[in-house]
């Protein structure tokens, strides 16, 4: 059906900055963005969850325009999810919904409820981002085996706390590839460095793991190689809302295509770059497809050859 799925929703969002200024409602939420960040690179992905009746009315035009692939889209409430984030000046940020957090969650993937089946015959990619659902995990541990698809979990900040690495141990036996960024990484493991974060990532023994910290880059940690790659910065920055999500389901995607870790990284920044010219998701016109491409080549070719810090470490 598609060789990416999204298993999440869209929300609509307002964003507020640290200056004070706002934005209008626009299409948003962590799994929209993640979407744009694999459509950027293929048209075969979508999205699969729940949504209110009234989507369309706050994101439908950016979905016609964007040719947004919308087969997943199940209608389970009149209303969609509307969130508010503010920023803050020290780039720290904090959310709050229209519905109360029990109303948004409720419209995320539910794989009986979306019939998430029906969209994973020939998926290379399955994409969440989640806090520790048993439900869900072990609906998609399940499906999973099934299908052969690689699963990839961008965990939420929620749940990133000492107390919770059991469960989220427990989690990934079921994961292939896993997001985490430094402000999560660090509350989670108890730690201050980015050297013992990425320790910790290491004794969690996954195929892959994105550590992304911010500005500066990411980390792509593939067993005991560390490669570091720095961000991609040409524009002038508009709203780096979403940058993490977008570039994760970037860096998954070209993992999934078996790229090396040059390519992965390069796939994963030229996606955060071209995001942050955006107020909410960014457009996936042609002529910026066909900017990411060479931009892509360009940057993966600068990380090969060591130029900007990037490579091992």
């Amino acid at each position: 059906m598609a060789d990416y799925v999204i298993a999440g929703n869209a929300a609509v969002d307002k964003i507020t900055f640290a200056d004070g200024t706002s934005t209008g409602f626009m299409p948003g939420g962590a799994t929209l963005f993640a979407l744009t960040g694999i459509q950027l690179w293929t048209d075969s992905v979508l999205m699969c969850g729940g949504f209110g009746a009234d989507y369309m009315e706050h994101m439908g035009d950016w979905m016609e325009r964007n040719q947004i692939d919308r087969r997943g889209f199940h209608v389970r409430d009149p209303r969609n999810p509307l969130n508010y984030l503010v920023y803050r000046d020290s780039g720290d940020w904090y959310s709050y919904t229209e519905y109360g957090n029990e109303h948004y969650e409720s419209l995320d993937c539910d794989p009986q409820k979306d019939h998430l089946r029906d969209f994973l015959e020939g998926t290379k990619g399955v994409y969440c981002f989640r806090a520790d659902d048993p439900d869900f995990f072990g609906q998609m541990a399940e499906l999973r085996n099934e299908f052969g698809f690689r699963f990839m979990w961008e965990i939420k900040a929620t749940i990133t706390v000492p107390e919770k690495l059991p469960v989220i141990r427990r989690i990934l036996k079921n994961i292939d590839a896993f997001s985490i960024n430094r402000r999560e990484a660090y509350r989670l493991f108890g730690v201050e460095e980015d050297s013992e974060a990425i320790r910790a990532l290491q004794g969690l023994e996954l195929p892959m793991a994105v550590y992304r910290i911010g500005s500066k880059g990411l980390y792509i940690i593939q067993g005991e190689e560390v490669f570091f790659a720095p961000s991609f910065q040409k524009y002038s920055v508009v709203d780096v809302t979403g940058c993490g999500n977008s570039s994760t389901a970037a860096a998954f995607y070209a993992w999934c295509e078996n790229m090396d870790v040059c390519g992965i990284a390069a796939a994963a920044n030229i996606t955060a770059g071209m995001n942050l010219r955006y107020q909410g998701a960014m457009e996936l016109t042609p002529e910026n497809k066909r900017i990411a491409r060479e931009e892509k080549k360009e940057l993966e070719n600068r990380y090969r050859e060591g130029i900007m810090e990037a490579g091992m470490v």
